[in-house]
């Protein structure tokens, strides 16, 4: 009879138990643990090679493109990126609109298209792809993408990387390679503090001012993401009308910071480290009307004014310049002070001169190409602070770098990935912590109920 009985308990106290060894099991498997990161580095690797179709393209845009069609096939689209779709539907008609109205050829109609179309694609597939599973996934993705595309720029340098290595090849891979170490590390506040402000130091020495601003800013964010001021901020964002008020505030800053920074580099003949062309060029730039960051992005000057000429549909896709604008550009770098012998691709150019995302699709298909950007910059930069307090380093610096690159930085082949893949991270990203949240939650009851919740997540 007691053996009968002892046969029994176990019979009951078996399911159970096999229950929970398979759930500790299959959050402390290693492979579990890593969640494939050898694959993930390689996919990285593999999607940073670009290729020429229809113009620059990187594999992980063709990848991107064919697994967003797969998705959406079942017409089911991701509640958190169908905001995205609905705004990248609203470019591809004013574009295709505009490109009838300014007779664009075939060929340059279906590129200009294609932009946004591939921008959203790349987008929609990182984004419903990195939103389950390890978020070290996403790191060793990154760390591929960076290392292919330094040992892309050592064996395949572009021209002007020849003479400025770390300007024009390095240095943009670099940073996010080491952000994106310090994130999968979780690295301490002054070890991270003191890798960047490193950074920042080369890239001053080097002659890239703002990629050294991104750093810095990107660092004071991170050592500020729990602040009072931060959580004043994620109030605002909550409230109704709130991402207006921080757009103003973001314009405010701006402006503040063109002023700090045109005092200082009024100087920089004084700094003793910069050549005497680049001293001359930011003491003429910092003493101008528009002051030493408007005057470095010039093209902005004449894309708002070509902007103002056609708003409603722009000039079509690539923008060819009909009315002069290039001659006027060339004229205002001259007086800016361009040394004769810098390197300016747009002063050869038959396109309008554009150096921001947002510029580039205004001037291409009017309205519809500033709302595109203004939307997703604040859907971007809402969901950055609703989970401000908990996001790693890699982040708070891409966030300032994203907002930068949509003001100031020309939407090509290379920002275009860049930009895709930050986005898409940060919407994966923000799925993976809110469910991390909600499985480190406190349950009633007597068992530990959040191992297992978490090793359900996983």
């Amino acid at each position: 009879m007691r053996a009968r009985r002892h046969a029994g308990q176990a019979a009951q106290m078996r399911p159970d138990t096999g229950r929970q060894m398979l759930q500790l099991y299959s959050i402390h498997r290693p492979w579990a643990e890593a969640d494939h990161a050898l694959l993930y580095f390689v996919l990285g690797a593999v999607a940073a090679i670009r290729v020429n179709l229809l113009g620059d393209v990187y594999i992980g845009e063709i990848l991107g493109f064919a697994y967003a069609a797969y998705l959406l096939s079942s017409l089911k689209v991701n509640r958190k990126l169908a905001p995205i779709l609905a705004l990248t539907v609203m470019w591809c008609l004013a574009q295709g609109l505009s490109d009838i109205q300014n007779a664009s050829g075939l060929t340059t109609s279906l590129k200009g298209v294609l932009a946004p179309l591939v921008f959203f694609a790349t987008v929609y597939a990182i984004g419903s792809h990195f939103d389950r599973g390890h978020e070290r996934r996403i790191w060793f993705f990154l760390i591929g993408t960076t290392l292919f595309q330094m040992t892309d720029t050592i064996f395949n340098p572009i021209e002007a990387a020849i003479d400025n290595p770390w300007k024009w090849g390095f240095a943009t891979p670099v940073l996010t390679l080491l952000v994106a170490v310090l994130s999968l590390r979780q690295t301490g506040r002054t070890m991270t503090l003191c890798c960047l402000v490193a950074f920042a130091a080369v890239s001053v020495y080097f002659d890239f001012r703002s990629n050294a601003a991104m750093a810095l800013l990107g660092a004071l964010v991170f050592l500020a993401r729990r602040s009072v001021f931060m959580r004043q901020l994620q109030r605002v964002a909550h409230a109704k009308g709130g991402m207006v008020l921080i757009f103003g505030v973001l314009a405010f800053a701006i402006y503040v910071l063109n002023a700090v920074f045109s005092v200082v580099f009024a100087h920089s003949a004084e700094f003793g480290f910069l050549s005497s062309d680049a001293a001359h060029k930011y003491t003429v730039q910092a003493t101008s009307d528009l002051g030493i960051l408007f005057g470095g992005r010039s093209e902005i000057v004449i894309s708002f004014k070509a902007f103002l000429d056609a708003p409603l549909l722009g000039h079509g896709s690539w923008a060819v310049d009909r009315f002069g604008y290039v001659d006027e550009y060339n004229r205002l770098t001259q007086q800016l002070g361009m040394a004769l012998h810098d390197n300016v691709p747009e002063l050869d150019s038959m396109l309008i001169p554009t150096h921001s995302f947002m510029m580039g699709a205004m001037v291409w298909c009017g309205i519809a190409g500033g709302l595109f950007w203004l939307s997703l910059l604040g859907g971007c930069l809402r969901t950055f602070l609703f989970q401000v307090r908990h996001v790693p380093i890699y982040f708070c610096v891409a966030m300032p770098q994203f907002i930068w690159d949509v003001f100031f930085s020309p939407f090509g082949a290379a920002n275009r990935w860049q930009a895709a893949l930050f986005v898409g991270v940060l919407y994966a990203w923000s799925t993976l912590d809110r469910r991390r949240q909600g499985a480190r939650a406190p349950v009633e009851g007597p068992t530990r109920p959040v191992r297992y919740k978490l090793a359900r997540s996983v």
